[in-house]
């Protein structure tokens, strides 16, 4: 909501040059006095958030009457989408004591930095007494490791997504076999479902370097019951596992270390993949190719579980509302995360659309019956099977440490143990 002044020459139309003065302060008191009906309006206060959440925060403030409920105005700012472009921004706020945001939707990679450079206020003093008892145990998890520092709770999230275990029912029943459900059974559909001059593999995965490998050495290393950033027996079990499933079981295509997601999702819609791990957004992906989806074709089943157990199948990464502490709206900014954050207005706008969804238990209980990934986080929830996403301080820096080691093993450059010594002594240097 971007009017939020009159311009000089709307002024001039309305009210006349005194007035304009008024509003401009070009006046002394004595004459403002004169003209007790004119209020000076306050600027909008600014929210920023992802291009694609642009048009639905827009929505959902205007229907849920955040300004006529409390006079604030908003503006609602596309951010930057990349974490490092966002930081500068953030960091330039911080040095000149002016934030460009009041209130910023952000992500995993920006709550480490920015809480850790100390840009970003505690939020406790918001939360109604009762507000945790709303949240399953694995949303405190995640809000113990990746939104509280130093004891304040710097981030409420929003949004919580899992990876997701999606599969090709009509090819497994057609089949007769099972969804895998362990480590062994899904090492063995290699054998049931690759066909290598056919171009199809069991799975596929998005594991180029840079931004995709990382979430899949976390997402094996947490089944493997462990942590990937301490490089201890868990990850090279996981390095074993996956290493594995290339090239003795031929199940994982061996060119996903050149994938990104688009390529990976690609390969799914052409009839080349019986199964994958992958984020929410494929829901609308494979429902959006009309001429190739049809039911059976992109279903949900609970991940398969590794020698860490069920409760480590899978994890969950979010975004979530925090305040910078160089806003100079504080209060303002104050007002609208608790309206955001509100229980009732949490499931509004998870009826809304799905990017505020999250296994809070009011929001579950609204839309958990409702088809597609409400559906599915209710039933990986129930099921126990979200773990915390496995976390480092120096996040970033960890993760290109584990990539580059993890890449040259999978490709046969170094040896198993090679990859280990390296990440170990490399990570030990963050």
């Amino acid at each position: 909501m971007s009017g939020n002044k009159l311009s000089r020459r709307d002024f001039l139309k309305l009210t006349g040059a005194t007035a304009a003065a008024v509003a401009t302060g070009s006046l002394g008191k004595k004459s403002a006095l004169a003209f007790p009906n004119i209020k000076r309006r306050r600027e909008a206060i600014k929210l920023g958030v992802g291009g694609w959440a642009v048009e639905s925060i827009t929505a959902l403030l205007e229907q849920l009457e955040f300004t006529k409920q409390t006079g604030i105005e908003v503006e609602v700012i596309t951010r930057p989408g990349a974490p490092d472009e966002m930081i500068t921004q953030i960091a330039a706020g911080a040095q000149a004591n002016n934030s460009p945001y009041d209130v910023i939707d952000f992500e995993d990679e920006l709550a480490i930095t920015m809480s850790r450079a100390g840009w970003i206020r505690g939020l406790d003093d918001l939360l109604p007494s009762d507000f945790w008892e709303d949240w399953p145990e694995a949303m405190l998890a995640m809000v113990e490791v990746w939104d509280r520092y130093n004891g304040e709770t710097f981030r409420i999230h929003h949004n919580y997504e899992a990876c997701y275990w999606w599969y090709r029912k009509d090819w497994f029943d057609e089949k007769g076999v099972e969804v895998p459900k362990t480590w062994e059974e899904v090492a063995a559909m290699g054998e049931i479902f690759t066909d290598e001059e056919k171009g199809v593999w069991a799975t596929v995965e998005g594991m180029a370097s840079g931004a995709f490998l990382n979430v899949y050495l976390a997402w094996v290393t947490l089944q493997a019951g462990g942590n990937p950033f301490d490089v201890g027996e868990e990850f090279r079990t996981a390095l074993q596992y996956i290493y594995d499933l290339m090239y003795t079981y031929k199940t994982l295509n061996p060119a996903s270390l050149q994938k990104d997601y688009d390529q990976q999702n690609a390969d799914y819609l052409a009839d080349r993949v019986a199964f994958m791990r992958q984020w929410p957004f494929f829901w609308s992906i494979s429902r959006g190719a009309k001429d190739w989806y049809a039911e059976g074709k992109a279903e949900i089943a609970l991940p398969p579980v590794g020698p860490g157990g069920a409760a480590n199948s899978t994890y969950a990464a979010g975004w979530g509302w925090g305040i910078p502490k160089h806003s100079r709206r504080q209060d303002e900014a104050a007002e609208l995360v608790k309206f955001l954050i509100d229980k009732d207005n949490a499931v509004k706008m998870a009826q809304y659309d799905v990017w505020y969804l999250s296994a809070r238990h009011s929001v579950l209980a609204a839309v958990g019956d409702q088809e597609g990934i409400p559906a599915a986080l209710k039933m990986y929830s129930d099921a126990g099977v979200i773990g915390t996403r496995p976390f480092h301080e120096k996040f970033v820096e960890a993760l290109n440490v584990l990539e580059q080691a993890a890449s040259a093993y999978l490709t046969k450059q170094i040896s198993l143990d090679e990859a280990i010594n390296q990440a170990q002594s490399r990570m030990a240097r963050l």
